[in-house]
């Protein structure tokens, strides 16, 4: 921001540096797509890598439980349930105008995107995990310290997600939001 006097009133006005400001948005724009990306493939390749261990063990265990085909389906279900998810969002990216305004705008969608996922993860993808495991640790014979092991696991997962929500992602969005609302209060002002 540039401080310019104005000369009729005596006091300072401030204008803004256009191009440096949408740069700036254009860079969390893709910054936050790419996180985007990279959480819906890496969650991708982390259910894909568990389905692939878990029907190997089918094939070595000679009786497999039900509690492992149900964790193969329930993690075909989590990626089904993330890409569908990719797809709408995608899709909703090509409404957004190539202004200023605009890229703020897929900024904050991409965002929203993002803490949604964080707010919410633990419902749809660590508590049916955790239950799945627990119940397939059930039926195998497994020691104290692997229930707490894994236990421990899925609880600090679960306060890990609900950090990045509180602490990362509600104040990103907080803070694009009021840019948002201040470029349109002064869109408002100067027309």
């Amino acid at each position: 921001m540039k401080r310019i006097w104005d000369q009729q009133n005596d006091e300072p006005l401030y204008a803004i540096n256009e191009a440096a400001l949408h740069r700036s948005i254009k860079s969390r724009k893709e910054r936050a797509s790419r996180s985007n990306n990279i959480n819906d493939f890496g969650l991708t390749a982390i259910c894909i890598a568990t389905a692939i261990i878990y029907s190997i063990r089918f094939i070595v265990n000679t009786t497999p439980t039900i509690f492992n085909y149900l964790m193969v389906i329930g993690l075909l279900f989590i990626i089904g349930y993330i890409w569908y998810g990719r797809i709408r969002r995608k899709k909703q990216e090509q409404f957004f105008g190539h202004t200023m305004l605009g890229d703020l705008n897929h900024t904050i969608a991409s965002l929203q995107y993002k803490t949604n996922r964080s707010k919410n993860m633990v419902w749809w993808f660590v508590v049916p995990l955790a239950i799945l495991t627990m119940l397939n640790m059930w039926q195998i014979d497994v020691s104290l310290w692997e229930w707490l092991g894994v236990g421990a696991a899925f609880i600090l997962s679960a306060l890990l997600m609900r950090w990045e929500y509180n602490r990362c992602n509600k104040p990103r969005l907080r803070n694009l939001e009021a840019l948002r609302d201040k470029l349109t209060d002064m869109n408002d002002v100067s027309q």
